[in-house]
């Protein structure tokens, strides 16, 4: 496995300078851990927004839904393609890293995933932000702003992520997004619910998974591919 990940030495720099404005201390461990845990915190604010914007019955309701169908599909594409890229690209986590730990309390040393890249849980957050871009600005901004602040900044400052974990999900996430605006209407028309017969209902419940996970950090989901995981590597070891 690659010890460094690209850009080894922008990394490492840009670390030093975020330690130098934010040391660390018990303090910000302590609500840095808080922000990575606390869903209330940092990621129930984009599930409530989207629940909002799609529920929300005016005349613009299905080109609302229609632009977060579309941030939703552009999701799930960058996710396999980020799954496709781990098997070949991969480095561990800073704190797992004997070149970044000393920049790190050595109560940290030791956590962290042995293949941190990129950051899932920027891509997720950011291209959810970004998806409200041609429906609402500010909004969408504003989102953004809050998913690198809450979202990536804590992990990074924890030592789960490198910079370029997190920029290479922010690129992946925008060039995926602006791929799947260029489709045909279309085709995202095609994934849009219908109601009030046996396929409205699966929809509900779909949606009401998607946005659960949502503000939960796809927590049960990581939990179920683990699962997944490791009963098929049981089943094949027979």
């Amino acid at each position: 496995m690659a010890v460094n990940p690209w850009f080894s030495q922008w990394n490492y720099h840009l670390l030093q300078i975020f330690f130098r404005w934010v040391p660390h201390t018990a303090f910000a461990d302590k609500y840095c851990d808080l922000f990575i845990l606390d869903p209330l915190l940092s990621t129930w604010i984009f599930a409530a927004c989207f629940y909002r914007f799609w529920t929300k019955d005016d005349e613009q309701t299905a080109r609302r839904r229609q632009c977060l169908v579309q941030a939703v599909v552009a999701f799930g594409v960058a996710v396999v393609v980020t799954l496709l890229l781990r098997p070949w690209i991969h480095w561990p986590a800073p704190v797992l890293n004997p070149n970044f730990q000393p920049l790190f309390p050595r109560y940290l040393w030791g956590d962290g995933s042995e293949n941190c890249f990129p950051s899932h849980s920027t891509l997720a957050y950011f291209m959810i932000a970004a998806g409200f871009w041609p429906l609402h600005r500010r909004l969408s901004a504003l989102l953004a702003a809050m998913a690198f602040c809450f979202v990536s900044l804590p992990r990074v400052y924890a030592g789960g992520h490198y910079p370029i974990d997190v920029l290479f999900s922010c690129v992946l996430g925008i060039l995926t997004l602006v791929a799947v605006w260029t489709l045909p209407a279309s085709f995202t028309d095609r994934t849009l619910p219908t109601e009030g017969n046996f396929q409205g209902v699966a929809w509900d419940l779909v949606f009401f998974l998607w946005v659960f996970e949502l503000g939960e950090g796809f927590r049960g989901t990581g939990l179920l591919l683990r699962a997944a995981q490791r009963l098929l590597w049981r089943n094949l070891s027979f």
